[in-house]
Parts: C-alpha cells; sequence; structure tokens
C-alpha cells in the first residue's frame, strides 16, 4: 500500500473518532441532563483548549519531536481518557468540564498535528495530495454521522464513547508504520528555511515592510513569533471576518441538535443533517478549486460564501420543517468550501511555501478560537433566555456584519496585491 493510501485510511479512521465525540457533543450533554447554558461552557473549554495547547505542541514539533509521534501520543491519551467519560458526565458539572477539557487537549487537538504531519510528508513524498487525503476526513465524517444518528435509540448514548475509542485504536495501529517525516529526505532541499544560505541582518519590521520572499523567508527563522505578528497585520480585515464567521458557525452547528429539537426532530435526523453538510462540502470543494482554476477570484467566492451562510442561519430562524432545514445544509456546505479556500488560498499567498501552512494554521487557530469561544457561549445563553428564532437572527446577522466588512476592505485590491 502506498504512503497516499496508508494516509488516506489514517484520515478516514481518526474522523470516525471525531464525528461519534465532537459532532455529538451536546447530543450527549442532553441526554446526560446538561441545559444549553451549561452545554455552551462546556464546548467552549473545547476552543480554550485548542488555543492553548495548539501553540504548545507547534512549538515541540518546530523544536524535538517528529508530528507522527505526538499525534500517536496524543490519540493514544485520548484512548485512555475516553472509557472514563460516561461516569465523568454522570458525576456532576465539574467532572464534566475537567474530563472534557482534558480529552479536548488529547485527541481533538491531534487534528492539527496530523495537518503538519500530512504537509511535511508532502514535502518529501510526490504522491501525497492534501485534497485527496481530506477529502477522506469528509466521507468518514460523513458516513459515521449518518450511522450513528440511527444508532443512538437502540444501542444507548454511551455507544459513541466506544466508537470513539475503537477508532482511535485503529489510528493508532494505521499510523505505527508510517513513515516519520523526519527521516525522509526533501524533494527540494533548498525549500527548508535551515539550509538556506541568503540570511539577511534585517529588522522584523523592515522585513515586514520589504515584500520580497527572501527577506520573509530570514525573518520567520531569526524571529520565532514574527508568523504571528505577520498574519496579523496584513490579514486583520480576515481575521475579524473569519472571527464573525465561527462566532456564527460552530455556535449554530454546534447547537444544531438543539435547533432540530425544537422542530420536533431527534439524533437520527440531526445525523442525517451533519450527512448531508459533509457530503455537500466534499463535492463543492472540488467544484471551488475548478472555479478558482478558471479565474474565479477569489474574494468572489469568500463573499458567496458569507452570503450563502448569512442566508442558512436566517432561514434556520423562520422554517418549521424538517425538510427546510435539510436543505439549508446545501447553503452550509456552500458556505464552509468558499470560506475553507479563501483561507487556505489568501493566507498562503503572502508568505513562502515552507511557511504558509503554519500560517493557515496561526489564521485559523485566531479566527476558530476566539469566534468559537464566544459563540459557544453566547449559543447557549441566547439559546435559553431568547429561544431559537433569535439566537438564530443575532447570529445570522453576525455574519452579514462579516460580508460588509469584507466589502468595505476593498478585498480585491488587497488580493491583486497579494
Amino acid at each position: 500500500m502506498s504512503r497516499s493510501h496508508h494516509m488516506f485510511l489514517l484520515e478516514g479512521a481518526y474522523f470516525v473518532s471525531f464525528c461519534s465525540l465532537y459532532a455529538y457533543t451536546v447530543t450527549i450533554l442532553l441526554d446526560y441532563g446538561y441545559t444549553e447554558v451549561q452545554c455552551g461552557y462546556i464546548t467552549m473549554l473545547q476552543y480554550m483548549v485548542m488555543m492553548i495547547a495548539g501553540p504548545i505542541y507547534g512549538r515541540l514539533i518546530d523544536r524535538s519531536i517528529s508530528p507522527k509521534w505526538l499525534f500517536i501520543i496524543l490519540v493514544a491519551g485520548g484512548m485512555i481518557v475516553t472509557p472514563l467519560l460516561p461516569f465523568c458526565f454522570g458525576r456532576g458539572f465539574l467532572w464534566t468540564i475537567l474530563s472534557f477539557s482534558l480529552i479536548s487537549a488529547l485527541d481533538y487537538c491531534a487534528s492539527s498535528v496530523f495537518d503538519t504531519w500530512t504537509n511535511q510528508m508532502i514535502l518529501r513524498d510526490s504522491t501525497i495530495d492534501y485534497g485527496n487525503i481530506r477529502s477522506a476526513g469528509s466521507i468518514f465524517y460523513a458516513t459515521t454521522a449518518l450511522i450513528s444518528g440511527y444508532l443512538i435509540a437502540p444501542l444507548g448514548i454511551n455507544f459513541l464513547f466506544w466508537l470513539h475509542m475503537g477508532a482511535l485504536g485503529l489510528s493508532i495501529l494505521l499510523a505505527l508504520p508510517l513513515s516519520d517525516p523526519n527521516k525522509l529526505p526533501l524533494l527540494h532541499p533548498e525549500s527548508d528555511p535551515e539550509t538556506s544560505a541568503d540570511l539577511q541582518k534585517e529588522s522584523l519590521w523592515a522585513s515586514f515592510r520589504n515584500s520580497n520572499t527572501k527577506y520573509l523567508r530570514h525573518t520567520f527563522l531569526r524571529y520565532p513569533d514574527a508568523i504571528f505578528r505577520y498574519v496579523c497585520i496584513n490579514c486583520h480585515i480576515f481575521l475579524i471576518c473569519g472571527t464573525l464567521y465561527y462566532f456564527a458557525t460552530r455556535s449554530v452547528n454546534g447547537f444544531m441538535q438543539v435547533i432540530i429539537n425544537y422542530i420536533g426532530g431527534d439524533a437520527s435526523t440531526y445525523g442525517l443533517s451533519v450527512f448531508l453538510y459533509c457530503v455537500g462540502e466534499f463535492l463543492l470543494m472540488r467544484l471551488a478549486s475548478r472555479l478558482l482554476q478558471k479565474g474565479l477570484p477569489l474574494p468572489v467566492l469568500f463573499i458567496v460564501s458569507l452570503a450563502a451562510l448569512g442566508a442558512r442561519i436566517l432561514l434556520l430562524g423562520v422554517l418549521r420543517s424538517m425538510a427546510g432545514i435539510m436543505a439549508t445544509q446545501i447553503l452550509m456546505s456552500i458556505g464552509f468550501a468558499g470560506f475553507l479556500r479563501f483561507n487556505i488560498d489568501y493566507v498562503a499567498s503572502l508568505f513562502p511555501r515552507q511557511y504558509a501552512g503554519r500560517a493557515i494554521l496561526i489564521s485559523v487557530a485566531v479566527t476558530q478560537g476566539i469566534g468559537s469561544i464566544v459563540g459557544n457561549l453566547v449559543g447557549g445563553y441566547l439559546l435559553a433566555n431568547v429561544g431559537v428564532p433569535v439566537y438564530c437572527f443575532i447570529c445570522g446577522g453576525a455574519m452579514l456584519l462579516a460580508l460588509v466588512i469584507f466589502i468595505m476592505g476593498k478585498p480585491f485590491a488587497v488580493t491583486e496585491q497579494a
């Protein structure tokens, strides 16, 4: 089996585990008797942990440990903690917070570590394609969401914990035979910043003002935090819009089970909605790539994605039929596919190739971290106090605000300069 096919299966196994616990977090918590406000606090901690642990793991990878072994360690830790979750969830709010924060620091954060591992392998193996491997995540995530939704009723909610643990174990077995990227030669050694011979003695801010790639390369090598600063300086409009995006989407998607319950659905209906969204994402990601290859401007893609997401969330506040709710998932697929492609392509265009992956992770960490923390905290409060319709109108308004800010930021001029 080739490395590419092996990593495809590993991505699939990991996303089976990811979906079984994190897609159904609110479903599990509601079944254990927690309120919407408590669900908001617990899911908020997941993103706080990600913001703290993510940079730590990134620094470990940069300095000492292989992403392969860090991924295996985190997944193995999650596998050990998973059997404790039913006990902790039943013991009370404090035990639930502690246990969920711990497992979030382990196998939830393993996702970004696997992305780093994949990016390092791409520089060493020409047969590995990130898009192909990422598609495995969408396929297995969608299938797991659909099947799990129908199995919860006959098998009980705790079935998800055992599925999560089993998929983590399979992930470890698939990861062990794969190559350690640190032991493989680069396809293009000149792309390695450690071997670059053009070290220039430019100050941090002088390098930022100089658009020449070589100055940026040397700056990022000499200043460990320079990539973060450069992202914040040059992508501030996108960071604002991305934070509003995650505020609305992470909150609505996280509490989708509550919205479906409000209309009269159950866990199986929720699983079907996740399945439709993931299938749509899988297809539309490929459509977005083709449109960009044919010359579609990046800002147009982002504008369409924000408009689609805003319309979808507003419709959730007025629709009262399950068929209508399912139909809005295509808008979610359009929005996510467009947002992800813009994030990757726009941020990558500002950086030398060997730093683009890290810059993208930083932009995602900032926008997803802040937006998701505030979105889950505020979302739980709004659902408990003002109800589903008003909650959806507020989140939809946040998405439309992001659209206005992006258009006012003159995106076409910015992307042409990039």
